[in-house]
């Protein structure tokens, strides 16, 4: 689900040949507004699963567009 982030660009205005490209890019917005954000940020602000945020960061890290700083246990 992708909401509210979206609310600049409505989802039926995603190119549906590069919609991930579009995400990526609200992703990379939001970090440069932010400067750094969790990935429970990131899907609340976004309007995505923290799965499917967690996908897209880890696609961004692959490609050297991000980093990936901290990583905790849970209780």
């Amino acid at each position: 689900m992708i909401a509210q982030r979206f609310a600049r660009r409505p989802v039926d205005q995603l190119d549906p040949e590069n919609w991930w490209d579009d995400i990526d890019g609200e992703i990379l917005d939001c970090l440069r507004e932010h400067g750094s954000a969790t990935v429970k940020e990131l899907s609340e602000e976004l309007g995505l699963s923290e799965g499917a945020a967690t996908a897209f960061v880890a696609v961004l890290a692959r490609e050297g567009r991000v980093r990936i700083v901290q990583v905790e246990m849970v209780a």
